[in-house]
This record gives C-alpha cells, structure tokens and sequence, in this order.
C-alpha cells in the first residue's frame, strides 16, 4: 500500500560506474546515503536525476548485475515523476514496503552524458569485412558475439542500416569456431524500422556455449558518383 510521505533527500549521486554519470543509484538522507529500491524507480525519475546531475537525460534504468550490490539503507521510495522535474524533490514521493527490497534489486542508472552511454549498442563486424562479417555489439562495457537463435529478418535489416550498409542479404550462423571469453548476447526484438539496435527491445547477456554465433552479409555501402 502506497502512502505519502515528505521528501528528505539531501543528495543524490550515481556510483561505482566508470564516471559520475552512470552507475547504481544513491540517494542522501541527512547524513546516510542509501540504494533505491528498482521496485519504484522509472525512466522518467531517472530523467529527472540525470538533470539534477548535469548529465543531461536518461539512456537507461539497468538493474544491479550491472554496478553491483549497495550496502546499507534501503531507500523505499516510490518517485512520480513526470520527466520535466529539475530536481527528485520536486516530484510526489510514496512510500513502498521494504519488505519487497533488498540490495539485489538495487537501481541502476545510464545517463547520456556518460562514457557507457556512448559507447552502448554500437556495432561492428569480424572476420569478414567492412559490411559482411560476424557480428559483435558493445553491450554492458564489452564487446560481446550476438547469437543466432533470436535473430530475424527484421534484427539484420536494422543492423545492416546502423553500420550504413545497405539492406540484408543473408544472415547464418557464424563459420568461425573460437571460443569467446566473454558472455554472449541474444533477445533482440525488433520491427525492422529502427534505425539502431538500441531502439529495440532489451538483450540479455547468456553464455557463448549455448547458441551459435551470428555472421551477417550486408549488401554494401551506397556509393554516390557525380557526373
């Protein structure tokens, strides 16, 4: 059950990211610094508290496999924020049950004045060339192989446009057999008429050996001659 309460929040900052603009969500009460409870937490609070940074907006509210567990209080507030707001005070504030808290569902923020957030979801092909080749995305501060098993039509055509590489011939799984150290990534979802990975739905990290690794042709850069 939801009640209203005052804000006390005196400071707020975002921590253990690679700068002050991303990175798990803090929030100062008098003297205590405390975590945010993702229970309560949206993008248009994380807007709100990308502003109050100086970091400009929101890119993503991420959860805590991301910047790690907080330690400490538990702010279990509920921000309604409508996006507009300077300042978290000056959004209603509600009180969420704690007993649905803990620091493994600690909040996490992108914001895009941050180095993760330029670097997020940028592409790029191996092993092939510069528009035919096994793909791998920057995903979560390391490049990562895509797998093949929810990849489509839809998926390639986006792909093939954000590397400025025509339309899609053909998508396959990968010919290369290296093992790759790092996570994978799977569980794109697109329509097809974004015109980046980061505007379709989230992936998820998943283990190299359980799928087969993405290799894409594209079919080529547009090339403009004047006569």
């Amino acid at each position: 059950e939801l009640s209203a309460v005052c804000s006390g929040h005196t400071g707020a900052r975002l921590v253990n990211g690679p700068d002050s603009c991303s990175g798990r969500v803090e929030l100062q009460y008098l003297s205590e610094w405390g975590t945010v409870c993702s229970v309560g937490w949206d993008m248009r609070a994380a807007d709100v508290l990308c502003t109050q940074l100086d970091c400009g907006s929101a890119v993503a509210v991420v959860e805590v496999d991301w910047f790690g567990e907080g330690s400490g209080h538990i702010w279990a507030d509920v921000f309604d924020c409508q996006g507009k707001e300077t300042h978290l005070s000056q959004c209603n504030i509600s009180s969420w049950s704690r007993a649905a808290c803990s620091h493994k569902h600690d909040a996490g923020v992108i914001c895009n004045g941050s180095s993760v957030a330029f670097h997020e979801g940028r592409v790029r092909l191996s092993g092939g060339s510069e528009c035919q080749g096994e793909v791998e995305i920057y995903f979560r501060q390391d490049w990562r192989r895509v797998l093949l098993d929810s990849w489509s039509l839809s998926e390639a055509s986006v792909l093939c446009r954000q590397l400025g590489c025509g339309s899609v011939l053909n998508y396959r799984s990968s010919p290369s057999t290296t093992e790759h150290k790092h996570m994978c990534v799977t569980g794109f979802s697109c329509s097809g008429s974004e015109a980046h990975l980061g505007n379709c739905s989230s992936a998820q990290p998943v283990n190299c050996s359980s799928g087969e690794h993405l290799y894409i042709t594209c079919s080529g850069k547009q090339h403009i001659t004047y006569q």
